[in-house]
């Protein structure tokens, strides 16, 4: 009798460990791409908000962060990098990727690569008409702005532009610091030639496309005509804001992204694109 309560208990917690690893292997992944110029820990707040539900990753890019002393920087390379995590960690699991800014067009390339690696992407600010003009206006000026980046009262201009919480104003400097002049070259040159591919309305996803109101044109026109690309596309414009979404509204960015990802009604507030 003893030895039947003691197989039964050891079946029992077999059984529970089992439940556990199942739940860990089907836990969906969320990965965040950070924007130029900064890395990883821009996405702190969210990662604490969505850590309990989903399996999250955010990496630094190269050039960036914990990788500022990598070379080259190249949207086509990082593009590859996530693609090639994916493929290695997703064990058939869903696949949601968050993009902001650079990450955002580094997220586009993602899905217009391999068409059924994600599930569900938020892309937010990404430009995807070509500026060659502007690039070739700014290359001469990047390497004489450049010790700007270096300055504390610069970057904490920076930071109060782009409305950088206090407590992350450190991380945003020590990015600011070790950015190498090379990167933040190919950085703008990729960043303004960058065009929406052709194969980007094959992708399988569904696909939040956001902008600023307070944003530039190029930046409107850009979610709009990423939007009309996709079948499964939705694109909304953020109320009286800029370049800021994940910073300044980090709560509205967080909800929405929780709307749209469990497929619930989008806050009230976000304009839809028309």
């Amino acid at each position: 009798m003893e030895k039947a309560v003691c197989s039964k208990a050891a079946a029992f917690f077999l059984y529970i460990r089992m439940v556990d690893e199942l739940s860990m292997v089907e836990k969906p992944i969320m990965i965040f791409l950070h924007g130029g110029g900064v890395s990883s820990w821009m996405w702190q707040e969210q990662i604490e908000m969505f850590k309990e539900t989903y399996d999250c990753y955010i990496p630094d890019l190269v050039g960036h962060g914990t990788r500022a002393n990598e070379q080259p920087f190249s949207m086509r390379e990082s593009a590859r990098e996530v693609i090639s995590w994916i493929r290695e960690h997703a064990q058939s699991r869903t696949v949601i990727l968050v993009g902001f800014s650079l990450g955002a067009q580094i997220a586009v390339d993602v899905l217009s690569r391999e068409p059924d690696i994600v599930d569900i992407a938020v892309i937010n600010s990404a430009l995807v008409m070509p500026l060659p003009w502007l690039y070739l206006m700014v290359r001469p000026i990047l390497p004489l702005t450049y010790p700007l980046l270096k300055k504390d009262w610069f970057i904490q201009l920076q930071a109060e532009k782009l409305g950088i919480p206090s407590h992350a104003v450190e991380h945003y400097a020590a990015d600011s610091k070790h950015l190498l002049k090379e990167t933040l070259q190919t950085m703008f040159q990729e960043n303004l030639h960058y065009k929406l591919p052709n194969t980007f309305q094959q992708a399988k996803a569904r696909i939040l496309i956001t902008v600023g109101e307070k944003e530039r044109g190029i930046m409107k026109r850009s979610a709009k005509k990423i939007t009309n690309a996709h079948p499964k596309a939705v694109g909304v414009i953020v109320p009286a804001i800029g370049h800021t979404f994940t910073f300044e509204k980090k709560e509205l960015f967080t909800e929405m992204v929780k709307c749209f990802v469990e497929t619930r009604d989008l806050p009230a507030e976000l304009k839809e694109i028309r």
